[in-house]
């Protein structure tokens, strides 16, 4: 049967079918278009981050922290966030103590926040607590000018929200800070996340917000301008709230923003298992989204000849390009040693070129060093950067094809750091 698949060439190897030949250039065309996308964005990257002129404190907060379970890091976000170099009185602080069986709602009113107690097995996870949290607020006796989203594991910058304050006085309406790590020096993995997470915050976040496109939301250290979140609604229907409310919104034309002046810390796993476990999620929720979500969005904008929009849909494709590439590239290395047949990528791109752009891994981390003064002892685990990078590979396999499961699960935290040893940390060595 396989040998009347293929057609023998006088040279004793068979060749590919003119019809499998066809259709794989297509879809590895299809690859490289992709992957042209991802590299095109870089350059803009290099754009040094515009000052912005401070606006007096003006805007009203509420700071909406979803916890569940998080007795061991929540007391030093709370004293964290009574220090802000921020008006007390224009922001109010509150928990949601979602499912707890700890003492998450106690430490959280002797932190001095309002605690917002959640008891609903059947819908767990963050959407569902922050969609009962804000329903809450909507009946609750102070009306906010914004919301603000902080996860119970976070540290915050003194100046966050005086920088989304100016923001939002500027007319922007929903913007992501900058995504920092709290213990990014503890293993290889969260070193891992942290040297990603540099990169993408330069050269894909802060890269899009200078070519006036949306800026992917991060699940935490996000600015919501209240009335947009009365109009869209926070109402979600998959594992990854933040991209559903940002593409929601985008669709509607409202564009994410990026701060790359507002900092957040966020704690991430310890081990290889704990953050396997936390980026599938993350994989599923996103193919959720995509399927929900990517039609109605290319419609919207091929019909308004949005560019930011026909962006944002072309982003949600990928975890499938991800998983279209590693199979053609298994195909292609099984094909080229049985068959008489070259990758039309390798025609159209010399393999010295892939494996410069493979370099790149090694590179952008060390940009990332030297322009935004990130810690530099995580880069000891550097060697092992690619390890973790393509182990997105497995994940996004098993995201895709698990994505319609929509079960939640918890990470745990338990890096209790305050801010100040953080910024002694910091300043003490550690990148400076």
């Amino acid at each position: 049967m396989i040998l009347a698949t293929f057609v023998y060439d006088f040279g004793g190897r068979p060749t590919l079918p003119d019809w499998l030949e066809t259709g794989l250039t297509i879809l590895q065309g299809v690859v490289l278009l992709y992957t042209v996308y991802h590299l095109a964005f870089i350059p803009a990257g290099f754009r040094t981050p515009r000052s912005v002129r401070p606006h007096p404190p003006e805007k009203s907060f509420a700071i909406v922290i979803p916890a569940h379970n998080e007795e061991a890091v929540l007391g030093q976000l709370l004293e964290n966030l009574k220090s802000l170099d921020y008006p007390r009185h224009l922001y109010d602080v509150y928990v949601v103590a979602d499912n707890c069986t700890d003492a998450t709602a106690r430490i959280a009113r002797e932190g001095g926040a309002t605690v917002i107690e959640r008891w609903n097995p059947a819908l767990r996870g963050k959407g569902h607590a922050l969609d009962y949290a804000f329903r809450r607020l909507e009946t609750g006796p102070r009306r906010y000018d914004a919301v603000v989203i902080v996860d119970a594991d976070n540290l915050v910058a003194a100046d966050f929200l005086a920088a989304m304050n100016t923001r939002l006085c500027r007319g922007e309406r929903i913007i992501q800070g900058y995504l920092d790590v709290k213990n990014p020096d503890d293993t290889w993995i969260s070193a891992g996340f942290a040297m990603s997470y540099w990169v993408s915050n330069r050269f894909w976040c802060l890269a899009k917000h200078n070519l006036g496109l949306s800026v992917p939301l991060g699940g935490t250290g996000m600015c919501i301008d209240m009335a947009l979140l009365r109009e869209v609604g926070w109402a979600t229907e998959t594992l990854t709230e933040d991209l559903e409310f940002m593409v929601k919104s985008l669709a509607r034309g409202v564009k994410t923003t990026w701060a790359h002046e507002a900092v957040i810390y966020d704690e991430k796993p310890l081990t290889f298992v704990q953050s396997f476990r936390q980026r599938l999620r993350w994989v599923q929720g996103g193919v959720q989204v995509a399927r929900r979500y990517f039609g109605a969005l290319l419609w919207e904008g091929l019909r308004r000849s949005d560019a930011a929009i026909l962006e944002g849909a072309v982003l949600l494709c990928r975890p499938f390009y991800l998983v279209l590439a590693t199979a053609l590239g298994l195909f292609s290395l099984v094909a080229s040693r049985y068959y008489s047949f070259t990758p039309t990528l390798l025609k159209l791109v010399p393999v010295e070129v892939w494996w410069a752009l493979g370099a790149v891994q090694f590179v952008l981390p060390l940009l990332a060093l030297v322009m935004d003064r990130v810690p530099l002892r995580p880069y000891r685990f550097l060697p092992l950067l690619p390890v973790f990078a393509y182990s997105w590979v497995l994940v996004t396999w098993c995201g895709v094809f698990l994505s319609h499961r929509h079960g939640w699960s918890h990470t745990r935290h338990t890096r209790s750091i305050s801010y100040g040893e953080l910024v002694q940390e910091r300043s003490a060595g550690m990148g400076g």
